[in-house]
């Protein structure tokens, strides 16, 4: 007889984590990985990309850090707003809404600011550039995908965690 691979083993685990049913810890999390993978990928639009290795990797983390912190911010916002951290779990279209627009906003700021005052960065010329701004594509598509797939993913992680201690999702052998 073979045991899925939610046995009684990943059953436990999910009981005894109770730190990955924090929500600011499942998303800041899961937005690290996404985060910084994304970085990586959008390396070749940036002058970044000319780069010796040890430099990028130190940016990429930096950027990735930053991601998390502008991802958990948004989530406050919107669990201030709504008087409650968990509203991801019954997720209305307005709150995914307003999770995502406070990261682009801050972004489409973020990024005119650093590249066209401050000179923190610059864009390569194959970075595609929103017309009129000047600011740069790849970042606001970013934060138009990865804060959706976060939040999503929080959400299906908390509530199969929850229905695993209530015992709603036992193993099938």
């Amino acid at each position: 007889m073979t045991k899925s691979i939610s046995s009684s083993t990943g059953n436990s685990f999910l009981r005894r984590c109770r730190l990955l049913e924090v929500p600011e810890v499942i998303i800041g999390l899961s937005a690290f990985f996404l985060h910084f993978f994304w970085e990586v990928i959008q390396t070749n639009f940036f002058t970044l990309k000319d780069s010796g290795f040890d430099t990028m990797l130190s940016i990429w983390l930096q950027c990735a850090w930053a991601d998390v912190t502008i991802t958990v911010g948004a989530f406050w916002l919107v669990s201030l707003i709504r008087r409650s951290r968990r509203w991801f779990l019954k997720l209305r279209p307005a709150n995914l809404l307003g999770f995502v627009m406070a990261g682009v906003v801050y972004t489409f700021f973020s990024e005119w600011l650093n590249v066209h005052i401050l000179r923190s960065w610059a864009y390569n010329e194959s970075m595609p550039i929103i017309p009129v701004t000047g600011v740069g594509l790849t970042p606001i598509l970013q934060w138009v995908t990865i804060p959706s797939i976060v939040i999503l993913f929080a959400r299906h992680y908390i509530l199969l965690a929850e229905g695993v201690e209530k015992g709603e999702n036992k193993p099938h052998n």
